[in-house]
């Protein structure tokens, strides 16, 4: 994996702020059709309306993930040179 890629699910101030970070420090938001994609970060919003989006993510295997929760991954990816353990 060349650089980190996350799918983000929503549109809450958090998440924006979430994937900005992210994508000062290197990691790439994609597509919820990439398959290279490492996980999902989803706002609660999405988690709440999107059962679809959810359901296509979770079909692939792919984590899903609160935004909380995405931040620790993300710091901790970032933390580690961007190649974090999945």
């Amino acid at each position: 994996m060349d650089k980190l890629k996350v799918v983000y699910l929503g549109k809450s101030a958090a998440l924006r702020e979430l994937s900005e970070w992210a994508d000062r420090h290197g990691v790439e938001a994609v597509e919820s059709s990439d398959d290279e994609a490492a996980c999902a970060v989803v706002d609660q919003t999405a988690r709440s309306g999107s059962a679809a989006a959810l359901k296509r993510l979770r079909d692939r295997h792919l984590p899903c993930l609160s935004v909380s929760r995405g931040w620790c991954f993300l710091a901790s990816a970032v933390g580690r040179g961007l190649d974090p353990v999945v």
